[in-house]
């Protein structure tokens, strides 16, 4: 082998142990379909009570004086191993949804739920993540809306 082919090869085993090492999980951050690990890992869905569903939340606005979102809805899944190891994934397309009257939004202020006013989404960044679990009436609008911890 000449000296060309032994430093391509060198740059080669580099550039594929960088990326190996930048694929890892950093944290517990949730991951948007992200690849799984050459390790064998072991999944189950997130647990919700009936009747409540997973979203990410796109944007919020208020419209005459109603807050509306713009919502995905999301399913989930935990890694047995690592319970902050947390993937959510897409389940069907961007909607638009209102709020029930009276309905319950609880936001996170650190590790801390507040209740807020659905109108406070539209005027406010989140500080954790953009996931929530809800639960919608008969009319199609938001009962209950809660911001979901990741560490």
């Amino acid at each position: 082998m000449n000296h060309r082919h032994i430093s391509a090869a060198l740059v080669a085993a580099s550039a594929v142990a960088l990326l190996a090492t930048s694929c890892g999980s950093a944290g517990a951050v949730p991951r948007e379909g992200a690849a799984h690990t050459a390790r064998a890992t072991s999944w189950k869905p997130c647990y919700l009570p009936a009747g409540r569903h997973f979203l990410k939340l796109d944007s919020a606005r208020n419209v005459k004086g109603k807050a509306v979102v713009r919502v995905t809805p999301q399913t989930c899944k935990v890694n047995t191993r690592n319970d902050e190891d947390v993937v959510y994934t897409p389940n069907g397309a961007a909607r638009s949804l209102g709020f029930a009257p009276g309905a319950s939004v609880e936001v996170l202020r650190e590790t801390t739920s507040v209740k807020v006013a659905p109108t406070w989404l539209a005027n406010h960044k989140l500080a954790n993540s953009p996931y929530f679990y809800y639960h919608v009436n008969g009319k199609g609008q938001i009962s209950a809306l809660s911001e979901i911890y990741h560490p």
